[in-house]
């Protein structure tokens, strides 16, 4: 009975959280159920009879925004964002952590920093950057952006799994004659499998959910998903039931990512964590 009691504080303040997490998600799936003449009407009419589910279609086929590019559009650039970020970060955080280089500490300080400014910071001079090459407007731009944020996330996640590996696995295939090469690429890769994993899917959701990047480096054939769903907003009109539907739509893959792929997060994360 003590036993029970001492968790009860425990479970009350996760079952807070659990309800606070998920309302604005049951809110936002109820209100794309309703149309925008119900939920802008004062109080909003939320009867049963007003249900309907006209929203998402017409999410798909309005005349304006094209969510069905637009979803296009953000799977292949978060999907060769994510790649080419662990293709970088990967080996980066690798030689940070177990290479010996010289001003080691400074060169990861300067990762981190680079996530403490604000977006605007780093959109003008990469504009600048981007225009001169002609690529703004392009899906290079945006995954080339996105890079911005993806590969200092893969080297600090990755860092500490790779710190956490024996040394002597490393000085042994050494002594087998294998390469730092070999020996990051048959040795230390599988072993933190987890962590790349992990962090491959949280890069990816990151990477569809940007937002400000799409708006200053995108054109009309490379919008992205939260572009396309911000244009549900005009200057006269407002269609609340088809953006929040769009809303819902767009958070279904990355939903399902997450509850396909939820093991393989928490060990990876928490592998990383604990060991580096």
């Amino acid at each position: 009975m003590t036993f029970i009691r001492s968790r009860v504080p425990l479970w009350v303040a996760l079952a807070l959280f659990t309800v606070w997490t998920l309302a604005p998600i049951a809110w936002a799936v109820a209100s794309s159920l309703f149309p925008t003449s119900a939920l802008t009407s004062t109080p909003m009419d939320l009867s049963a009879d007003t249900i309907t589910l006209k929203n998402f279609a017409a999410s798909f086929t309005s005349r304006g925004p094209n969510l069905l590019a637009a979803m296009g559009n953000s799977l292949l650039i978060a999907v060769t964002a994510t790649c080419l970020g662990v293709i970088i970060g990967t080996p980066a955080a690798y030689a940070l952590a177990n290479l010996g280089i010289r001003r080691r500490g400074l060169i990861l300080m300067a990762v981190l920093a680079s996530q403490m400014f604000p977006a605007i910071v780093l959109v003008i001079p990469l504009f600048v950057v981007l225009a001169n090459l002609q690529l703004v407007g392009t899906y290079a731009a945006l995954i080339v952006a996105h890079l911005t944020f993806i590969v200092p996330i893969v080297i600090w996640v990755t860092k500490g799994f790779f710190e956490a590996i024996p040394p002597q696995l490393e000085k042994s295939a050494a002594i087998d004659g294998a390469s730092s090469w070999n020996t990051f690429r048959l040795i230390v890769l599988p072993l933190a499998a987890p962590a790349i994993f992990a962090v491959s899917v949280f890069a990816f959701i990151e990477s569809w959910n940007e937002f400000f990047f799409a708006v200053i480096l995108s054109s009309s054939a490379t919008k992205t998903v939260p572009m396309t769903i911000a244009e549900f907003s005009g200057q006269f009109q407002t269609l609340y039931g088809e953006m929040i539907a769009a809303s819902v739509i767009s958070s279904i893959p990355v939903v399902l990512l997450a509850i396909a792929f939820r093991r393989y997060l928490v060990e990876g994360f928490v592998e990383g964590s604990v060991k580096g």
